[in-house]
Parts: C-alpha cells; sequence; structure tokens
C-alpha cells in the first residue's frame, strides 16, 4: 500500500516516454522548516548562473540515496523487496551539508531538442554515504540492483547551461528519515511507498 498520494515535480511535463518509465529508489528529503533557506538559496544561485530553465518546487527536492531499478511496470514483488530493505537498516539522524553547485551532463540535445542538464548543490562527505552503502547491502540482499556510484546531490532545476563545480556557502538540514519511492518518469511525479525513521537501533 502506499504510504501517500502523488506528486509531482511542479515542472512542465516533458515530451518524452522513458522506456522503462517506473524508477524505485530511496531519498533523503527535506522537512518544512528547510524549505525556506533552500529556496532562497535556489533563487540566488540561478540568478547568478543564468539558469532560467525548469525550477523544482522546493517541497520535492531531495537527495537520492539508493536506485533499486528502472523498470517498464513496478510489481509488487518488487517493492516488497525495496519495503523489506529499508526496514532493515538503522541509522542515527545525521546532518547533511552542500558545500559546492554545479552541473550534471545530463540528457544530450537530440533530434533537434536542447540538452537537459541538471543543475545541483552537491553534498561533502559524511554519514549519507554510510547511508547509502547500508541500503546497497540490503537491496542486493532483497534481489534488487544497486549503485555504487554515489555522487550525494540535490536538483534545483534543469536547464541548457551546463555550469562547472564551484564551491558556495554551505547550507545544511538534518536527515530524520528516509524514504522508498517509485517515481513515474514520464509523468514527473512520485508516489511515496513508506519512509523509515533514522534513529539509533534499540
Amino acid at each position: 500500500m502506499y504510504w501517500q498520494g502523488e506528486f509531482d515535480f511542479g515542472i512542465p511535463v516533458p515530451p518524452w516516454q522513458p522506456k522503462r518509465p517506473d524508477r524505485a529508489f530511496f531519498g533523503l528529503f527535506l522537512q518544512p522548516e528547510y524549505y525556506g533557506p533552500f529556496a532562497d538559496l535556489r533563487t540566488q544561485l540561478c540568478h547568478q548562473h543564468g539558469i532560467v530553465g525548469s525550477l523544482l518546487s522546493v517541497e520535492r527536492f531531495h537527495l537520492s540515496l539508493q536506485h533499486a531499478g528502472d523498470y517498464r511496470r513496478l510489481r509488487s514483488k518488487t517493492v516488497f523487496a525495496g519495503l523489506r530493505s529499508g526496514q532493515r537498516v538503522r541509522m542515527p539522524a545525521f546532518e547533511v551539508t552542500f558545500g559546492h553547485v554545479g552541473s550534471f551532463p545530463g540528457r544530450p540535445a537530440t533530434r533537434g531538442r536542447p540538452p537537459h542538464r541538471p543543475f545541483v548543490l552537491l553534498a561533502d562527505d559524511g554519514p549519507v554515504f554510510e547511508l547509502h552503502k547500508l541500503l546497497g547491502v540490503e537491496t542486493l540482499r532483497n534481489g534488487l540492483k544497486a549503485s555504487d556510484r554515489f555522487v550525494p546531490h540535490l536538483t534545483l532545476a534543469y536547464d541548457q547551461k551546463f555550469i562547472p563545480r564551484q564551491p558556495i556557502e554551505p547550507i545544511s538540514f538534518v536527515a530524520h528519515d528516509f524514504t522508498f519511492v517509485h517515481s513515474l518518469r514520464g509523468l514527473r511525479k512520485y508516489l511515496f511507498l513508506d519512509r523509515w525513521p533514522l534513529a539509533l537501533a534499540s
């Protein structure tokens, strides 16, 4: 059963349909007390670098922890495996600090369409890497995919420009829980499947 209803990104629906539209991943979502500071920083950085593309609404800001696979259709057995993986992970709450900003290469220009590059905050080293590793172990144990190419980031916007990595005045948030998400890629929507608190194991 889905933990919460669907949410969109607050950006236009793209005119493309991926072959595997159902994505499963674990992520850290900002709590409401952090919306204001991150929204202000997003406005500042986009103005500074001339980012005028699609902006993600701050309520959707998150840091992806572990990619559990892309599918033509997300099956119940995959959801079960993801839920079981999340249930087995225990960690205390921790702070995530972003000290750099820059662009990822993203989707290249094709068939007359401009490039689509994520403009992101890049996180510093810290416990987020340990949580990524723990989730990777559990997802593999439960028959799902796991990625070892982990670059902890928070996407602010998508734009044609490529902004080289550069330092910023650090901004942080405290992660109190993590979420298993069903991303409807062609529709730009999320279904939140479950959430687990980050607390010391009993």
